[in-house]
């Protein structure tokens, strides 16, 4: 989980150096947080929630979490696989549901990456 903290950490610093702006600052959250418009993929983990890889829209990120767009609803407390493209190659990450809200035409869902140093203060 070390190694998975470190490529998070790095793909921030990528993001940061090609967006030439700092982070936004949210009294709310423990960490800062980016505007990153990327793309990842997103899967339903467990034992019988298995599903087709879903390509999804990202909002924000953060050391600990990330918001991103979809077509479909997601349920709080849901375990999910989120696979991101950086420039070490895909960066698989577990991830919990923490917030489900319903926009004009998609989803927005918050999801708490579950690693081990993952401060709860910093849901989305």
């Amino acid at each position: 989980m070390t190694e998975m903290r470190e490529q998070i950490d790095s793909l921030l610093e990528q993001i940061k150096q090609s967006l030439h702006k700092d982070a936004q600052i949210d009294t709310r959250r423990a960490s800062f947080r980016y505007v990153w418009p990327g793309h990842a993929s997103v899967q339903l983990v467990g034992p019988d929630e298995s599903s087709e890889p879903l390509l999804v829209t990202v909002g924000h990120i953060s050391r600990n979490s990330l918001d991103f767009r979809s077509p479909r609803r997601f349920h709080v407390d849901q375990k999910l696989l989120i696979t991101l493209e950086t420039d070490q190659g895909q960066l698989q990450i577990p991830a919990t549901v923490m917030h489900t809200t319903e926009s004009v035409l998609k989803f927005v869902i918050g999801v708490k990456f579950d690693l081990p140093d993952t401060c709860p203060a910093d849901d989305q």
